[in-house]
């Protein structure tokens, strides 16, 4: 053990992705700086990182700041005074082979006359039927929508994004998330654009300078305990030790934003029916495909593709959440995929075949440069397993001793005001 001390911490935080950031950060704040924050990466953030590669900057795919909190946006400012800019939602949906205004259900008027009218019949005949408890995520948008908007958008779009039937997914997730317009006020989109903006993320904050990242790198610099290019091995939670590259870190706390099922592997002494239920989590892995063109792009934010035939369910545009992400005359797009791919070259070459066919590049385009990047846990599933094996797996965590925050650490399908505020609360059950 010469060449191998022992090291001793108060609170050891495994993960440096926002949730980890803002625990050491506010663990730091109240002066308890007997605390470490160790990270895999060489870099802070996790998948809240950017890359500046030849005057671009691209993050791991598109992370956009939601603050409805007071406490949050307050926070986040004094993170990036003067670097934080509020924007619009310029969402679209390709449907029909072109672009209409997002969300779909809000905005009938844009579709052909035999769509709006399955729509509507089926929007109609969903608020004539008693509301029950759905069975499944697919029941809950049959009962909210109909069967017309479920059948050409949500279903499609949804089972793309997920990898997953609908049928087979719950619907505890989908409140904050999936806009959910009235009938009133889809029969009046069926009709004209509809002035409201439906959805949580109408308006979105973003770093004017340095990408999403800059955030993650503010709260870096105030936050000095920290071990980067650690890689944890083991966790023993009856000794409170953990094993990161081989040095023994003994602790009384222990904050994990790691992801759950990867992280009860780690665990020694896990009941065997807690492993089980470990196994029993599912997630999406994503591929993006960032591309750099020498034109400046629509104006606009991102675009869904609910198509079978269409390999991506998304794409963004980096470059217009800030003028610094792309050089002046330039632009930057994130292409969002969640089907498995085993030739990327093959993969990229079809992509931007099928862009150009849309008119979102277009054939005189210069390629400045393209890259994959890979999200292997991006997703938590929501589907019929997760909520009692995440009751078990947590339950079990937090007998032992053991914070789990984050939408890793917590398996959840959340932004990055939760983060923020998860790491705060576990920082005060430190305190």
């Amino acid at each position: 053990m010469k060449n191998n001390p022992i090291l001793h911490t108060d609170t050891l935080i495994l993960g440096a992705g926002l949730s980890g950031l803002s625990t050491a950060f506010h663990l730091e704040k109240a002066g308890k700086t007997d605390y470490l924050l160790v990270e895999k990466n060489d870099f802070f953030g996790g998948l809240c990182a950017s890359e500046h590669i030849d005057g671009f900057t691209f993050d791991f795919s598109g992370h956009l700041l939601h603050l409805r909190d007071s406490y949050a946006l307050r926070l986040v400012r004094q993170l990036l005074p003067g670097n934080l800019a509020k924007l619009k939602r310029k969402a679209l949906v390709y449907f029909e082979d072109k672009l209409i205004p997002f969300p779909f259900q809000a905005h009938l008027w844009a579709v052909s006359s035999q769509v709006r009218q399955e729509c509507l019949q089926g929007a109609a005949k969903a608020a004539q039927t008693p509301f029950k408890k759905p069975d499944n995520f697919r029941q809950w948008c049959l009962q909210s929508f109909g069967e017309g908007i479920y059948r050409h958008f949500m279903g499609p779009y949804n089972r793309k994004l997920w990898q997953t039937d609908p049928a087979d997914m719950t619907w505890d997730w989908c409140g904050p998330f999936v806009p959910a317009p009235d009938t009133e006020q889809i029969q009046a989109g069926a009709v004209k654009p509809n002035p409201k903006p439906f959805g949580y993320n109408a308006h979105f904050y973003y770093p004017k300078q340095g990408g999403i990242g800059a955030l993650a790198n503010a709260l870096a610099a105030q936050v000095p305990n920290t071990w980067l290019n650690a890689q944890v091995q083991r966790i023993d939670l009856r000794k409170k030790e953990a094993l990161i590259n081989g040095k023994i870190v003994r602790f009384q706390h222990l904050i994990n934003t790691l992801p759950l099922k990867a992280f009860i592997q780690m665990c020694a002494h896990a009941p065997e029916s807690v492993r089980q239920a470990a196994l029993l989590l599912k997630h999406t892995s994503v591929h993006v495909l960032n591309i750099a063109i020498n034109r400046p792009a629509l104006d606009i934010s991102w675009i869904y593709f609910p198509q079978k035939d269409t390999p991506y369910y998304r794409v963004g545009v980096q470059s217009a959440f800030a003028q610094s992400n792309a050089p002046q005359g330039c632009s930057s797009f994130y292409v969002e995929t969640a089907e498995k791919i085993t030739d990327f070259d093959a993969a990229k070459q079809a992509i931007l075949k099928d862009l150009s066919q849309k008119g979102i590049i277009k054939e005189q385009d210069k390629i400045l440069l393209s890259y994959w990047q890979t999200l292997p846990v991006a997703y938590a599933i929501y589907d019929k397993n997760r909520a009692n094996a995440t009751h078990k797996i947590l339950g079990w965590l937090n007998k032992n001793g053991c914070i789990c925050v984050g939408r890793y650490g917590l398996w959840e399908y959340s932004f990055m005001e939760r983060s923020l505020l998860q790491g705060r609360q576990a920082a005060q059950k430190v305190l």
